[in-house]
């Protein structure tokens, strides 16, 4: 990638591309089929032409040096000027598009194979061949153009080893021992990294075109090929190996063609020769994943998705428990106790004002207040009245309990249940990242495909956790199309900003374009501490700062009292706060988990504040969440914005009523924190000493404020944090 080299190797690969450009150009105009290697040119024009004006220059240069010195036909030449002037007519007047170039380029071949006066059947050929020739190095733009190996593909390697062939091929009219050599040394090096999948479509391509040249050629082609068999049936690693086989190999050639000893001989074993004196690294040029890896990647993947599964329908189960009802019990106890041995048992139940009135009336004196009617009712139909009012009056205590303890019970099974829904989240966005692994890219390649972008290369590249590269090598764009249409639907698609790091469209729409977008933090944050506290054990408050993803966090908690046990409190809370933030947890999800933590450890008997901001280090937004903790204030342009608390602390009720306010910070806004052991009146203490203030790092101001607040604040455990946003 581009911007991750230093500046001097990216001169190096400029100057390397514009050499091996010239050299090219040069070389291609020396393969002829039928007096013309127009075939063979033009295609390399489209390609230096996808490339920018520094391959146009190079490929002139080695044109004209073949002109001068090898006798090339000028025409070959103005040919490619004239398709340079109308590709220019149709950038100027946007009149047409990038893949209606290789059609146009091909007409324009055929026109001048047909100026030559060839036959009908010779210029349909040499006319099919350069529109094959345009559509195999349409290919190569993105590796021609940022000279790295990771932009390798199989169709890349297959167009990269057709455009080597045929830079061998131009050594045939001088020398035909020599080509064959090192077209050998080119196979033998292609079938050590293991690619020989690749080589085999190029290499049939360019035997075809080497009986175009010369008939003459069919045994040297029959050579190469039939060995290349043996090579299906033995994977090889080391070099000695490849070499041995590639000599035994050759010991069927005398059935096949008329083997020459002295020539075939000289050649098979002077390339293997060079081939073990290269200096080769073994390692496989196509990057992709290992079977080995893709295997393991799914046994995880399975295993995951399993234990969601059974983790889910556990937690289902939990939460369909049935309510047990005790009244129908308390009804029996009162009946046992008031009516089992009353002689009228029978009687006292009439059933002219309905089934079991009494008993209706023990249910509703379990649960609420008589009113006259029914203690009339009571009276006129119970033997013992008083004793009945009593009896209820006693169970309805022991009711009341029991229904309390239940709602106890119901209410903390149900923030049980939003814990282990949590934790199945988890879980579940676990087994998602397995699933995704690094096809990221194969998702945004897909999604700007579906928007019609024609993307030749796509990499997406992390400089850190929050900061990334996206390059993009694309056809028919231009810059407004980017800026007003790519990049929104990226922005729109990754919910997340990106600038144009590197934009560079040599050939405007009909070019290839190389566009670098980045994605990295634009602020960061100063932030100074200072406490102060009121036993000497240990300080009752707690913070903790920390970052995920874009995301910094700070956070204070004031545990109830002082002391080890407050501190221990407090630490507790932003601890799992922390770790439920940092495990993908949402911070509505985050508040109402530790609130429902709380409130099961110690039965109401403890509880914290709790003085949260998320800061975005892209968009420069801050988040507070406050419950029960002191006001926040922002420092502005001389202003104080005070933010206060809505909500109680955190371990008191459940469910707790969500408090969350969104500000939007600019460069040098000051955000300060505090307990509660400061001053109620500690908005106008800031105004009051805000000029001191106003320039200094949020560590000194964090001493400043502490040292100059009042001894009887310091009764008390107190913490300030101090923050300042600042532009990178």
């Amino acid at each position: 990638m581009e911007l991750t080299i230093s500046q001097r190797k990216t001169y190096k690969i400029k100057y390397q591309f514009v050499i091996y450009t010239c050299i090219i150009s040069f070389l291609f105009s020396l393969v002829r089929i039928d007096t013309t290697c127009l075939l063979f040119t033009l295609p390399f024009f489209y390609l230096c032409f996808l490339c920018g004006y520094y391959a146009l220059l190079s490929y002139s240069i080695g044109m004209i040096i073949s002109i001068l010195f090898f006798q090339l036909p000028v025409e070959i030449f103005i040919i490619s000027f004239i398709g340079f002037i109308v590709l220019e007519f149709c950038q100027l007047f946007q009149s047409m598009k990038a893949s209606y170039v290789p059609y146009l380029l091909t007409l324009i071949a055929g026109i001048y194979y047909a100026y030559c006066q060839l036959d009908l059947l010779t210029t349909l050929l040499l006319t099919i061949l350069t529109y094959t020739n345009i559509m195999i190095f349409s290919y190569l733009p993105p590796l021609f153009i940022h000279s790295q190996s990771q932009l390798l593909t199989h169709e890349r390697m297959k167009a990269l080893s057709t455009v080597i062939f045929i830079c061998i091929m131009s050594l045939l009219p001088y020398s035909r021992e020599m080509t064959m050599i090192l077209m050998r040394i080119f196979i033998l090096g292609m079938i050590y990294h293991q690619c020989l999948d690749d080589l085999l479509p190029s290499l049939f391509y360019i035997s075809m075109l080497m009986l175009l040249i010369d008939t003459g050629y069919k045994d040297d082609i029959l050579t190469l090929l039939i060995p290349l068999f043996f090579f299906y049936m033995f994977q090889l690693k080391s070099k000695w190996a490849i070499a041995s086989l590639y000599l035994l190999s050759h010991v069927t050639l005398p059935f096949f063609v008329d083997f020459s000893y002295t020539y075939n001989g000289l050649i098979i074993v002077t390339s293997a020769f060079i081939f073990l004196l290269m200096p080769t690294i073994h390692q496989k040029i196509i990057l992709s994943s290992s079977y080995e890896e893709i295997t393991i990647k799914q046994q995880i993947t399975k295993q995951v998705e399993s234990f969601c599964h059974l983790f889910e329908q556990m937690t289902s189960l939990f939460n369909q428990t049935p309510v047990h009802n005790h009244t129908l019990e308390y009804i029996g106890y009162v009946y046992e106790e008031m009516c089992h041995d009353c002689s009228s048992c029978e009687s006292c139940f009439n059933y002219q004002y309905g089934p079991n009135r009494l008993v209706k009336l023990m249910n509703k004196g379990l649960k609420e207040k008589y009113d006259e009617e029914d203690m009339d009712f009571i009276h006129s139909y119970c033997l013992k009245p008083e004793k009945y009012i009593e009896t209820l009056s006693t169970f309805q205590k022991d009711y009341f309990k029991v229904n309390r303890i239940q709602q106890e019970y119901q209410t903390m099974k149900k923030d049980l249940y939003h814990q282990f829904s949590l934790l199945n989240d988890v879980f579940n966005q676990f087994s998602q990242q397995i699933q995704i692994g690094h096809i990221e890219e194969k998702h945004i390649y897909e999604h700007l495909l579906g928007y019609h972008f024609q993307i030749a290369h796509l990499k997406k590249y992390y400089e850190s956790q929050s900061t990334y590269y996206i390059e993009i090598g694309l056809y028919e764009t231009n810059q407004n199309e980017i800026k007003n249409e790519l990049i929104p639907i990226l922005e729109t698609y990754l919910n997340e900003s990106l600038d144009i790091h590197t934009l560079k469209t040599p050939m405007h729409q009909l070019g290839y374009t190389y566009l670098v977008l980045k994605h990295h933090t634009r602020y960061y944050v100063q932030y100074g501490i200072s406490q102060c506290s009121k036993e000497p054990v240990a300080c009752g408050d707690s913070y903790t700062l920390f970052t995920m993803n874009e995301n910094q966090y700070f956070a204070l908690s004031d545990g109830m009292g002082q002391g080890q046990k407050a501190s221990d409190d407090s630490t507790l809370t932003l601890d799992v706060i922390k770790q439920l933030i940092m495990n993908g947890i949402s911070l509505k999800d985050t508040i109402q988990s530790v609130n429902a933590l709380l409130k099961i450890k110690n039965r109401n008997d403890m509880f914290t504040t709790l003085d949260m901001v998320e800061i975005n280090m892209v968009l420069g937004t801050a988040t507070f969440m406050k419950y029960g903790s002191c006001p926040t204030y922002i420092i502005r342009n001389h202003q104080v914005i005070e933010i206060e608390s809505k909500s109680l602390p955190i371990g008191i009720v459940s469910p707790l009523e969500i408090s969350i306010d969104k500000e939007k910070l600019i460069e040098n806004d000051i955000v300060v924190m505090i307990s509660d052991g400061f001053t109620q009146h500690f908005k106008e203490f800031l105004k009051e000493n805000e000029y001191l203030i106003d320039e200094e790092h949020p560590k000194n101001i964090a001493q400043l404020l502490m040292h100059l607040s009042s001894e009887e604040d310091k009764n008390d455990d107190m913490t300030i944090i101090v923050l300042k946003l600042c532009q990178q």
